[in-house]
């Protein structure tokens, strides 16, 4: 799948008129970080005036709308979408999601069909398709009936996040050394002298490098005693970069305590207050003595 399509999802809504609730799941999803396969409401103005002529349009571009994005999300109420020929297009963006999973095992649709279900009114061809797609839910297919739209998308975040986090080889050891390519010479002595008393890994973080890095460091984090991040030129990427570490490792509940370093020739200076996260400056020759004897306050706490 292209890059650019790695936010995108599918919705399945009314694209001529939404409900109250259809707009904010619209809101909500953008707010989270996605974006459409399919035209919505910010492309009214590009839509067939008719019904009949949006339903021919919706036709000729549902299969690649479905090819292009990550998952497709159904939003289900007591009516359906306008009718096309003995398919309302409620079941027909379902049955296309339905073929999609069946050729890509990771492929997922998620069905939100909001709070208590008042079916006294309901369209019956809505019902009777309801009742049949409860029957024909798979293990890719999610149905929830959580009532508010933020609750519903935070769902589909968190198992589309799970499900796209890529493992990488992590390594057991007493200090993860962190820092930019910018810095990799100035950091090449202090992770020599760390190498000759403690076991050491590096990571050199490559500006446009096809590397989540970010997840990287979070999963090597969390198998070393001490994480130390380093720069002396790279200022504007450490900031940025610890404050977005802390937070994805647990923050105060960190299992690795953090050492933020910069060289005092370091034009600009930045600093992290936050807890687990210990802010020095220091020259470049004496960085692997202190680093030393912070990893062996940690091991005199453990004792």
């Amino acid at each position: 799948m292209n890059k650019a399509n790695l936010n995108k999802i599918f919705l399945s809504i009314n694209k001529i008129k939404q409900s109250k609730s259809e707009k904010r799941l619209m809101l909500t999803l953008e707010r989270a970080g996605f974006s459409f396969s399919s035209a919505t409401e910010n492309k009214l103005s590009v839509l067939p005036s008719s019904s009949t002529n949006l339903l021919t349009a919706d036709m000729d571009s549902l299969d690649s709308e479905i090819e292009n994005s990550i998952c497709s999300i159904h939003f289900i109420e007591k009516n359906n979408l306008k009718p096309l020929d003995e398919f309302s297009m409620t079941e027909l963006h379902f049955n296309k999601a339905r073929l999609k999973i069946e050729k890509d095992e990771n492929y997922k649709a998620f069905i939100w069909m909001p709070g208590k279900f008042d079916d006294s009114d309901a369209d019956k061809n809505q019902l009777d398709f309801i009742n049949k797609m409860q029957h024909h839910l798979s293990n890719n297919m999610i149905l929830s009936r959580v009532p508010a739209a933020i609750q519903f998308v935070e769902d589909v975040r968190l198992i589309m996040e799970q499900q796209t986090k890529k493992i990488f080889d992590t390594i057991p050891t007493d200090v993860f050394l962190i820092v930019s390519q910018l810095d990799e010479n100035e950091a090449l002595r202090i992770e020599l002298m760390l190498k000759g008393v403690l076991k050491t890994v590096k990571l050199v973080i490559v500006q446009n490098a096809d590397i989540n890095y970010e997840e990287y460091a979070a999963q090597q984090m969390n198998v070393s005693s001490l994480t130390v991040i380093y720069y002396k030129n790279a200022s504007d990427w450490a900031l940025p970069f610890i404050q977005q570490i802390w937070k994805k490792v647990g923050g105060a509940n960190a299992k690795s305590p953090i050492i933020f370093i910069r060289d005092p020739a370091s034009i600009n200076s930045k600093i992290f207050i936050a807890k687990k996260v210990t802010c020095l400056s220091i020259q470049s020759e004496l960085i692997p003595l202190e680093i030393k004897m912070q990893f062996d306050s940690l091991n005199d706490k453990v004792i």
